[in-house]
């Protein structure tokens, strides 16, 4: 695949997002997450922009930096919609107008999900293990899943 113009992490084509990441070479169809030490998993639409990414990174991670490490795959202009705080997870929305141009058909309102969960069943703001960026709410509803 080649890169196209336009962004180079979430939302991406799928060719210029893996022209900005390494390949994972422990985890067969990962990669690397950058400065920090873990992978990233993702997943494209039907038409090659990455609309789903599962960050793991390798150690467990204060809920600060899990939120900056997912704020930092989304462009610059996002504003949060909501941010809440579930038994099971940490859920948050933000907007993007960059994500919706970007996007167009795949996600035309620029809406984007992340969870934030740890290991077992009770979030624990401590103990980030997984953290989960996608398209598929809609604006202001929290129906995800933890």
């Amino acid at each position: 695949m080649t890169a196209r113009d336009g962004l180079t992490n979430f939302g991406a084509y799928v060719g210029t997002w893996q022209v900005n990441h390494q390949r994972d070479t422990e985890v067969p169809g990962s990669y690397r997450l950058g400065g920090a030490q873990g992978r990233i998993d993702i997943r494209c639409s039907p038409d090659g922009f990455v609309i789903a990414e599962e960050i793991r990174p390798r150690n467990q991670t204060v809920a600060g930096l899990a939120l900056r490490l997912a704020l930092s795959e989304i462009p610059d202009d996002a504003r949060m919609i909501y941010d809440h705080l579930r038994p099971g997870c940490r859920t948050l929305q933000y907007g993007s107008a960059k994500l919706g141009r970007q996007l167009s058909t795949n996600d035309r309102d620029g809406h984007v999900g992340f969870s934030l969960e740890s290991d077992g069943p009770d979030y624990n703001p401590a103990s980030v293990t997984l953290i989960r960026i996608d398209v598929t709410d809609i604006l202001g509803a929290d129906s995800r899943a933890c």
